[in-house]
């Protein structure tokens, strides 16, 4: 209450320092303090919207990373079930080889060339899917890089807007 009292109280006091000054008639001191006490609301405006709008920033960015943090989460899930085929297929290799070592005692070179090969394309596989996990989280990296150098590029814009804000209110007060 006493507030809205106070900004009425400035508001006409404002408007008859602006009637001075376009009349031309000579400020008083009282009369720059009013012209200040105007001044510093509309930054305190300014800063507030500005405030707000840093929040939504804030807001956005904790949901995009809530969103990253998600499709992390779902990577790690499939990267874990990949892995878990992997053994599984694996084990099963190692159930089928031990077999036919049982089978095939004569053809020991034989059987050990072919383990070696499929040993070499699961090794191959395991290496692909790894590199396929090295380039998601790069992506994912870069992502933020990204996110991250938009904040600061917003950041900046928002330090000129108040400076330009700040210039203007000056500029015209001159």
């Amino acid at each position: 209450m006493v507030e809205s009292i106070a900004a009425s109280v400035i508001d006409k006091a404002l408007e008859a320092v602006l009637r001075k000054v376009g009349e031309g008639k000579k400020l008083s001191t009282e009369d720059l303090v009013v012209l200040m006490l105007g001044l510093f609301r509309e930054i305190r405006k300014d800063v507030t919207e500005t405030n707000k709008r840093i929040d939504a920033l804030y807001d956005l960015m904790g949901r995009i990373y809530d969103l990253m943090g998600k499709n992390y989460e779902a990577l790690n899930k499939r990267i874990e079930e990949t892995n878990k085929r992997i053994d599984a297929i694996n084990d099963s290799l190692s159930k089928r080889i031990d077999a036919l070592y049982d089978l095939m005692g004569k053809n020991y070179e034989t059987l050990t060339n072919r383990i070696n090969a499929i040993n070499d394309t699961l090794s191959r596989r395991i290496e692909e899917t790894n590199k396929r996990i090295d380039e998601l989280s790069g992506g994912m990296n870069e992502m933020r890089e990204s996110i991250n150098k938009r904040i600061d590029t917003l950041y900046d814009l928002l330090g000129k807007i108040y400076q330009a804000l700040i210039k203007q209110e000056t500029t015209q007060r001159q």
